[in-house]
């Protein structure tokens, strides 16, 4: 593979979408307490709900736009499939617990 500025943005930006979505997904319970500390108006349900989903459509968002623009490779398929399937269970199961 070839390494040219478009491509090593690319690789930069998938990294940290990767990162941000994971962070999402596994501390969504305490960025929600935080949320729900600093402003009061966002109830805790509320905030869970909008942080797990938004991890959730980061793993599913940007795999698909890599594929839309043909810059998809097998280790980037391979990285959201393996942290992206796993964090979006837990994210989800936590989700589902605090919905009752």
């Amino acid at each position: 593979m070839k390494i040219t500025i478009s491509n090593a943005i690319v690789a930069v930006g998938v990294i940290i979408g990767l990162i941000l979505a994971t962070v999402f997904g596994i501390y969504a319970q305490g960025i929600s307490y935080y949320l729900n500390e600093r402003y009061p108006i966002i109830s805790l349900s509320t905030a869970i709900t909008i942080i797990t989903f938004l991890s959730i459509g980061l793993y599913v968002m940007i795999p698909l736009l890599l594929l839309i623009f043909k810059k998809l490779i097998p280790i980037y398929l391979a990285a959201f499939v393996l942290i992206g399937l796993t964090t979006s269970l837990w994210s989800f199961f936590v989700w589902a617990m605090w919905m009752g």
